[in-house]
């Protein structure tokens, strides 16, 4: 989930921050930030600060150059929290923070108040409210239904999961790293536009995976090693075509 927002020049003044999660100081950070933003500029010549992961989390970055300076906006958020459903968040958070406010005053002629900024707090709820209505909390009971029962149905399955075609979850009894690196595979497929899984069925480390995509979602099951492949792709059909008839 994401646990802060920042939007700062690369100077270092903190324009706007949300907190969802206060688990850092917002100054401290706000001067890592900033910093990291100088090295990548001056060291390795260029300001294309796209992304960091520091263990389980993962900061993303949009840059909007302005006159003599640049505003960042940044997203703090778990490293499984899909990268394109949360750039695209941050792109819109950055349109609709430009449109509302002078970039002037922003840049050379900032006199380092902030206040005026607080309003823009109702843009972010919207665009994070916005970003929430995929599934009703009705279905959502009748998906979690479905789940459990798949997990009573066969000694095979281990976990499961629905998500996005982007990665985004819906419902997921993954564990962190098989989720992780699932929201990779779908990440990565999606930049080399590559955007759409109808059907795959692997041998893991972990086990046998089958995702079975579902228009815009993917319905996932984690099996035992030991699960035959046609037992995996029956149980696999079989239970995306539930999930169906709910979400379609």
């Amino acid at each position: 989930m994401i646990k802060n927002i920042f939007i700062m020049k690369s100077t270092g003044e903190l324009i706007f921050y949300k907190t969802y999660e206060d688990i850092f100081n917002i100054k401290l950070t706000s001067s890592f930030l900033s910093a990291i933003f100088s090295f990548v500029k001056q060291t390795l010549r260029t300001k294309e600060l796209s992304e960091i992961e520091v263990g389980p989390f993962r900061f993303i970055f949009e840059i909007e150059k302005a006159n003599s300076s640049e505003l960042m906006f940044a997203l703090f958020s778990d490293r499984t929290d899909n990268l394109v459903e949360l750039r695209n968040q941050l792109k819109e958070i950055k349109s609709q923070f430009l449109d509302k406010f002078d970039l002037n005053l922003l840049t050379d002629n900032f006199d380092g108040e902030v206040s005026k900024y607080l309003e823009f707090e109702d843009n972010i709820h919207e665009i994070m409210e916005r970003s929430k209505k995929l599934i009703s909390k009705e279905i959502q009971k009748d998906l979690i239904e479905v789940f459990q029962e798949l997990h009573t149905f066969s000694s095979f399955v281990i976990s499961s999961a629905l998500l996005t075609q982007t990665g985004r979850i819906i419902v997921s009894y993954l564990d962190t790293n098989v989720l992780s690196e699932i929201i990779r595979l779908l990440e990565s497929r999606f930049i080399i536009g590559n955007s759409r899984i109808h059907e795959l069925i692997s041998l893991e480390d972990y086990g046998i995976l089958s995702l079975v995509g579902i228009d815009n979602f993917i319905s996932i099951i984690q099996f035992k090693k030991n699960c035959p492949f046609e037992s995996a792709m029956i149980i696999s059909k079989k239970f995306s075509t539930r999930l169906k008839k709910l979400i379609i």
